[in-house]
This record gives structure tokens, sequence and C-alpha cells, in this order.
């Protein structure tokens, strides 16, 4: 975040629409992304790039000049098997170092890469997502760090069968060992591809979670990231005399948040990124705390359930809130709105450890944006998302209350590979993408103030009375009104007479209030009451039928990441849920065995 800057954006009327830009001129500069890790191993080549936990639980540390030499090797492999921008190569295994290498020698080699979601190949409702990736990315390589993992997967999906190769430990024909070692007589060849490499080359396709049909490939070029890394420059995102940021990341490389994004930008200022092997889901936290203490992170992120969880912890534990907060600089989030009584605890947390309040970063970008919205500039207001980063042009279609946004520019994909309907559907007539996010101001008559998320456009729905219903916003109004006791909610109603809910609760945070097992805790009177009063506090500030919850069920089935309800990062398919979970939703307006909650 750049504390000393202001918040800027230049605003124009077009036909009706408005146009944003930055107050920051943008020039386009010539980029390729393997000087990321060519000038990174000759800056400081004994720098920690990325570690990883081995067998004994101990971080094992991959230098800048090691992955370097590492990723030539691979490059030269790849080179000599016939590899160019025409051959993707396939990865189906998770975040590590041998990823790293891989990847990063498929892009000096010029042969875009594919990080698959290892649930994809491991989840069996999933395997049809595996299935929809392949056809679309049409890979000539396929790389895991084992194999046995994806196996059924492999063997379910026919590809297994397909001509292709396949690089690493496998017993098959067309397997082929890697190498790390590019030898001498292969070290022109990988410098000429890298020089051959400009801001059109492909880097990688990012799939899409599929949230709303089947996956889709993005097509993500050197210049994508380039333009992002730029535009965080501009807005004074890279303080080069501050210390290199050093992060604990549990995301997969194939969310475009860590793997992309991220990732480039901690290496442009030559960090680290350490792997956690915990996440913020319950059983598996404790993990990330232990490692929280281990790294000491200079830069932390992360969406705000799991913000929830670690305030929580930092409450609770003195050691990690020294720790933490001796070394930590920059706090970020994204993928949801920080809900005012999380942001207001770890307000709290900082003026006791720190001495100050310290503004978080937020933004809203896409797999196939990564030039967005910022919030750049020192900010109270949690429901901002941010401005406009310099290089891209957003329009903003009035839809109601509240606008459709749409983008054009610097940092924006070309498309999606091999499916030139939806990259069609994808633009507009002008060439602008289509976020399909919603979005209002938060002072109409200062747009310098930022911008808010309003939902998806596609999660809007009418109630019989004809009354539009925002179900993203409302979500996450519902989401914190009800803090700590629910984890996420679903908004019911479409063609019905009003709101209801079903509920996910935070069990671990609603034991508190009773004692029992699970089932015990979810039926008790104390845990119904909780989320009734949050709900009806937030009843008490919204009275239109667009916003007043009237019903509520709690569902003790988690969402299901196999089936599509909720995706790596966190997002729950408000439509998808509704349609698998058909029964709970009429219960809401229909009698039924279930038992269904008055607000």
């Amino acid at each position: 975040m750049g504390e000393n800057m202001e918040p800027s954006v230049q605003v124009t009327l077009s036909a009706g629409d408005l146009l944003l830009t930055a107050g920051v001129r943008y020039v386009p500069e010539p980029f390729n992304l393997s000087t990321l890790l060519v000038e990174g191993a000759a800056k400081h080549p004994q720098s920690t790039l990325i570690a990883e936990k081995d067998a004994r639980g101990d971080y094992v540390h991959l230098s800048y000049e090691s992955a370097y030499a590492q990723a030539r090797g691979i490059a030269a492999q790849l080179i000599g098997l016939g590899g160019d921008q025409s051959t993707p190569l396939l990865i189906l295994s998770g975040a590590s170092i041998e990823h790293f290498v891989v990847s990063w020698g498929a892009i000096l080699a010029g042969v875009p890469y594919v990080p698959v979601s290892t649930n994809y190949s491991t989840v069996p409702p999933a395997f049809a997502k595996l299935q929809g990736v392949f056809e679309k990315s049409r890979p000539r390589f396929v790389w895991s760090e084992c194999y046995t993992d994806q196996w059924d997967a492999l063997n379910a999906t026919g590809i297994m069968d397909a001509d292709l190769i396949w690089l690493g430990e496998i017993d098959r024909p067309g397997g082929t060992p890697l190498t790390k070692r590019a030898e001498a007589e292969g070290a022109s060849q990988i410098d000429a591809r890298i020089r051959q490499l400009g801001r059109d080359s492909v880097a990688r396709y990012m799939f899409t979670s599929g949230s709303t049909g089947s996956p889709k490939g993005v097509i993500h070029t050197h210049g994508m990231i380039g333009d992002m890394l730029a535009a965080r420059r501009m807005l004074g995102e890279d303080d080069p005399n501050a210390e290199p940021p050093r992060v604990l990341d549990w995301m997969p490389w194939s969310h475009v948040g860590a793997g992309v994004l991220r990732l480039a930008f901690v290496m442009q200022l030559g960090g680290a990124v350490f792997i956690d092997d915990g996440k913020p889901v319950p059983g598996q936290f404790a993990k990330t705390v232990a490692n929280l203490k281990r790294v000491k992170p200079t830069s932390y992120s992360g969406a705000p359930l799991g913000w929830s969880m670690l305030v929580e912890a930092l409450e609770q534990d003195e050691s990690l809130a020294l720790t933490f907060f001796a070394h930590v600089q920059s706090l970020a989030y994204g993928s949801a709105a920080m809900p005012p009584s999380t942001y207001e605890r770890l307000q709290k947390l900082l003026v006791q450890y720190q001495g100050a309040r310290k503004s978080m970063s937020t933004s809203l970008q896409s797999t196939e944006v990564a030039v967005g919205l910022s919030r750049y500039w020192p900010c109270e207001d949690q429901t901002v998302v941010g401005l406009p980063m310099p290089g891209a042009t957003f329009k903003l279609i009035p839809v109601g209350d509240r606008y459709e946004l749409r983008v054009k520019g610097a940092g924006v994909t070309p498309g999606y590979i091999n499916d030139p309907e939806r990259t069609a559907e994808a633009f507009d007539d002008q060439g602008y993408f289509k976020m399909g996010d919603a979005v209002s101001f938060a002072n109409p008559d200062n747009p310098s103030q930022g911008l808010r998320f309003a939902g998806r456009i596609a999660e809007q729905f009418k109630l019989q009375s004809g009354t539009w219903v925002s179900a993203g916003s409302l979500r996450a109004q519902l989401v914190a009104s009800c803090a700590p006791w629910v984890r996420d909610v679903v908004v019911c109603g479409v063609n019905e007479a009003f709101i209801g809910l079903l509920v996910w609760p935070n069990v671990e945070a609603c034991s508190r209030l009773t004692e029992g097992d699970q089932e015990a805790v979810l039926a008790s009177s104390e845990v119904i009451e909780a989320i009734r009063q949050g709900l009806s506090d937030h009843n008490a500030e919204h009275s239109g039928s667009s916003q007043r919850v009237e019903r509520f069920l709690l569902l003790d089935e988690p969402p299901s990441v196999g089936d599509g309800e909720i995706t790596e990062k966190g997002y729950v398919n408000q439509g998808l849920v509704q349609r698998r979970r058909n029964v709970w939703v009429r219960a809401l307006y229909a009698p039924s065995d279930i038992l269904v909650w008055p607000v």
C-alpha cells in the first residue's frame, strides 16, 4: 500500500455510461516474465525464493540462483522435446519447490503451462472438470510430483491413453525423467528462446473454477503480469527501501491470486514465499499458527474468514501476537468483504502491539483481469474495494442503484484458449471485458472516495413483488452481522414473497455457547438465538424487502468442493447450492419436517 498516496480517478460520461481511469498516466513497458527470475538470480542469488516443509516438518529453501539454474535445465529439456508456444504443459500437483522449478522452466522455454486445481484430479465428482481442462488446453506435456495421487482421475477421464510426453517419475510409454541441469550446448537455445518472448507471448493458461459452468482457460500473456507490476509500482506499492517481503501462503497456485499475482510481486521485490501446510479451516489452522511463529511474515493476506480465525488466535496466544506484530508490515484481504467486527478487533491488536492503527489493502481483480480496482490509499471504510489501477479503463453501466463493471486496456486477457464462442461472449462491442461484478460509489458526490463491491450481476434475483435482491452484497452484510457464529449463507427467494437463508454455522465458535457434539450444538437454543439476534440486528437497519430476512435454517453438511458448491478460494456458488439443496430451499417456503426458524 502506498501510505502517502492519495486516491485519484478521472470520470467521463459516454453514451449514458461512466468511464473511469486512474489519475496516474500509464505508459506500457516491454516485459518478459522470465526477467523476474533472471534478474532475481543476479541481484540476490542466495536469498530464499520458495520454501516448503519436508517430511520432518522442517522448511527446505530454494534460492533464486538455484531456482534459475534448475529452471534452465527444465527449459533445455522442453526445448529439446519440441516444446514451444503451441505445446502446453499440464501441471497436476499443488504448490511446491518442484512445481515452481517446472513451471518457470516452461516460462523460460516459452511453453505455456497449465496449473490444475488438485481437486480436479483427486476428488471424483470433479474429474469431469479435469477432462474439460485437458480438452481445452490440448497439452503436449504432463507433469506430476506423484502420479499415483492422480491415477484414478487420469484413467477415468481417458487422459492416460492420450499421446503425451509424461515428465517425472512414471512407469509408462512416454515417461521422461526431469532434467534440472542445462548442458553447455543447450544454453544458447535457452537464451535465444528467452529473447523471443514478448508482451503478447503466452505464459500460462489459468482455468477458472467453473462455478458458472465448465472451466474456461484464461490466456495469461507476459504483458498482463508486466502491466500489473507496473501499475503497482506507480501506486507506490513496491518501496525499494523496504525489507523484501516474506510471505506465508496456503493458497493453491492454480488460483491467480497466489500462483500469479502475489508470486510475481514477491519475486519483483526479491522476497520469499513460504508454503503453508495449514489453512484456515477447522483442524488445519493450528499448523498455520505454528508456521506464523516460525516464518515471521512481513506481509500477510487472506480472505476475511481466515482473518477472523487469525484474529481469534492472536487474541488468545500472546506469543503469536508478539511474533506476528513484531514483523508484519503490510496487511491485505480479498475474495469477500471484511466484517467490521473483525477489522476493529484487528485494529485493537495493532494499537496494543504496534502502537497505532494500520490500513489494510484490498482489490477487485479476476482470473481475466490483472489490472483491476485497488484500494491503494489508507482507508478506514472496509466496504470500499478501490479505484482503477493505472492502465485500465472501467466502464460503469447503470443497473438500478448500482453499476455493472466492465474493463479494457492493460492487464486484461485476450480471451479463452480454444474457446472462441465464450471469448466473444466475454467482451462487448467496444472491447470491454464483462467482469460480471456490480459496484456502487462510496460517495456519489466524490468518486475519489472509491467504489464498493455490490455483488455479482448473475446473483441478483427478483422477489414476487418484482423487487430486485443483490444476493452477493446481502450475503456479505449478513455474514458480518452474524459474526462469529456464521461461516457463510446462501440467500434464497427467487420468485418468493420474502428472503430466506440457508446458513452454515461456525461450529467452533458456536461450541462456546453450549456443550455437546455438533448435532447438539446446532440444535441448541443458545446457538439459534445468537444467529437470530444477528439477523434481527441486520433487519433493524435494513427494513426493505430487498434486504430483510424472514426465515433461516442451519445446514450441517459443508459445501462440496467436488460438486462445485465452493471453490478453493472460498467462493460459494449461490445458484448451484440452491439447485443441489432444493429440498432445504423449499422448506423455507412450505411446510416440511426440516427445522426452520423465524427471525
